[in-house]
């Protein structure tokens, strides 16, 4: 049977949006005064957030910007989310929601805002980093306005990581655990189903929030089984990575079916279909446009090419 591991069982898969690390530096974060200073050292560093996008530099398409203090004034970094520091350099995340468009912005003077959701796979693993803490708390504080405690308004915080209403009631950014998963049959062939709500065409793997009190592995087989009527047996953790549209992360596993697993059924509600494909079948639809598979930035992109052993594009070229 294929495995998604090396000979120990060990993990080995670079996610897209789990690439690079920063320090996220707590100390810094935590301290007024030593959060202060960075934002106002030489050394401090911008990005702009305007929804699920980020404003990349027009002189290195596949960077994205970063401003200096003195050219992200205008940005509004007083009040930007201090995400850590990487090689002696302070950086943080302005919220550019309403002053720039996620579309491209042709002036001059607008930079040109790209959705990480497509993109982020292109860029370096630093810039991926920042990108992706910088939306995820940037809409958490454009969509967090009560306190769920008292029902007073919120306001930023700190380094902008927290929120508190005037009964001081402290608020944080909340992540929605998601499982999703690459299922596999006794034959070695991968399940992939079409959500009733995607066009024509569409597949991917399976994925489901965790529900309250349950743990991940009894998630995956719940979800597969209200989805696809199978049983799922055997389970391998894949890996994670943040997906901040608009605050999940991303857990996946491998999991085995066996003989007795029970045939294909869908509800024609939530699923329109499900079906298991061979790794030639997978292949020939999405060379013949068939079938449409995830973006690549995706975790499910990386579970389908990791089992075909290929990236969709080394496919689709040959």
């Amino acid at each position: 049977m294929w495995l998604p591991y090396d000979e120990e069982g060990a993990v080995f898969h670079d996610l897209n949006l789990a690439r690079g690390t920063i320090d996220r530096d707590e100390l810094t974060r935590n301290n007024p005064s030593a959060l202060a200073k960075a934002r106002n050292s030489p050394d401090a560093r911008f990005i702009l957030v305007a929804g699920q996008s980020v404003a990349i530099d027009p002189e290195a398409p596949g960077r994205i910007l970063i401003l200096t203090r003195e050219q992200a004034a205008e940005w509004g970094s007083r009040s930007a989310v201090y995400l850590g520091k990487d090689s002696g350099r302070h950086y943080f995340a302005c919220d550019a929601t309403g002053l720039v468009t996620e579309q491209d912005v042709q002036a001059t003077d607008h930079p040109t805002m790209r959705p990480i959701r497509y993109w982020a796979h292109e860029w370096e693993d630093l810039d991926t980093t920042l990108a992706v803490s910088g939306v995820a708390v940037v809409q958490w504080r454009q969509k967090a306005k009560f306190c769920p405690d008292c029902g007073q308004p919120l306001e930023v915080s700190g380094s902008g990581w927290e929120m508190v209403c005037p009964n001081n009631h402290l608020q944080f950014p909340r992540t929605d655990p998601a499982v999703i998963m690459a299922i596999h049959d006794p034959q070695d062939r991968l399940l992939l189903g079409r959500n009733s709500a995607w066009g024509p065409g569409k597949y991917s793997v399976l994925a489901g929030f965790v529900e309250a009190g349950e743990t991940l592995e009894a998630a995956v087989r719940r979800e597969v089984f209200e989805e696809a009527h199978l049983k799922v047996g055997e389970l391998r953790y894949f890996g994670s990575q943040p997906w901040p549209f608009p605050r999940s992360l991303m857990l996946a596993f491998d999991g085995w079916t066996d003989a007795e697993a029970g045939d294909i059924a869908v509800d024609g509600k939530e699923m329109a279909d499900a079906r298991f494909f061979t790794r030639n079948e997978l292949s020939d639809a999405l060379r013949t446009q068939e079938i449409q598979l995830p973006s690549p930035t995706s975790v499910a992109a990386s579970l389908i090419q990791s089992w075909l052993g290929e990236s969709f594009t080394d496919i689709l070229g040959r």
